[in-house]
């Protein structure tokens, strides 16, 4: 793929960018973060940051913004992060940062109760965790995806390693867990030498979809069955 075609499959994740794979899921993030980042401050550590694709929602929120991730990530971008660590021993001091955010990293630990811990660590009293907990999502980056939590399972979490949760944020819904499976396969279609044919066909098809399925999450979400919650907690 190359020319117009390659720099639009290029383009960052955005309200409409509808023609993206996965714009199901991330542009309701974009939504959750909108209404989460009112409690962002200070110096803020993006645990799992990848390419960074959501500190463009903090300008003007936060004092620094700093990322960490593994060396090997495959979502890193051109501008390497901060620092290359896990989120279990993170190589910032005790009570150094003031906001904590982790999207869609949770379920890569086997034990979720290690990078809540370490997260409580660097954060000052009284700082705030955005964490993603994913309760209802496509198997990823097999065998590394452990686990899912519910809003209890996430309250009990957060509460038993110090953190008092504040504001529990719907990410999607059951409609858009099928469109997610949807544009998925479309994905695996979509790939190798037969790309050069697929992909104005399969772009054209993730729009349809969907934009097909965002209008049955709205119409039919239940807040019970989400893709995910961002929790919004403070450390005690």
């Amino acid at each position: 793929m190359s020319g117009p075609m390659s720099a639009l499959a290029r383009t960052r994740t955005g309200r409409w960018t509808v023609w993206k794979f996965n714009w199901l899921a991330n542009h309701k993030i974009i939504r959750a973060l909108e209404r989460a980042r009112r409690h962002a401050r200070g110096v803020l550590l993006d645990v799992g940051c990848g390419s960074r694709p959501f500190a463009p929602l903090f300008e003007g929120c936060l004092g620094r913004y700093l990322g960490v991730d593994l060396r090997g990530s495959r979502f890193l971008g051109s501008r390497p992060p901060d620092a290359y660590a896990r989120g279990e021993a993170l190589p910032f001091r005790d009570g150094s940062m003031d906001t904590v955010l982790g999207l869609s990293m949770l379920t890569y630990f086997k034990e979720p109760k290690a990078p809540l811990a370490e997260a409580r660590r660097v954060l000052k009293p009284g700082g705030m965790l955005l964490l993603e907990f994913t309760q209802m999502a496509p198997l990823h980056d097999e065998p590394h995806d452990y686990f899912r939590f519910t809003r209890y399972g996430a309250a009990h979490l957060l509460e038993a390693a110090g953190f008092e949760p504040l504001e529990f944020i719907p990410i999607g819904g059951l409609m858009s867990r099928v469109g997610l499976s949807a544009i998925a396969a479309l994905n695996r279609v979509n790939r190798g030498p037969a790309r050069v044919l697929t992909e104005i066909p399969v772009r054209i098809l993730y729009v349809v979809l969907q934009l097909g399925f965002e209008a049955l999450d709205r119409l039919f979400l239940d807040p019970r069955e989400v893709l995910a919650h961002l929790v919004v907690a403070r450390r005690r």
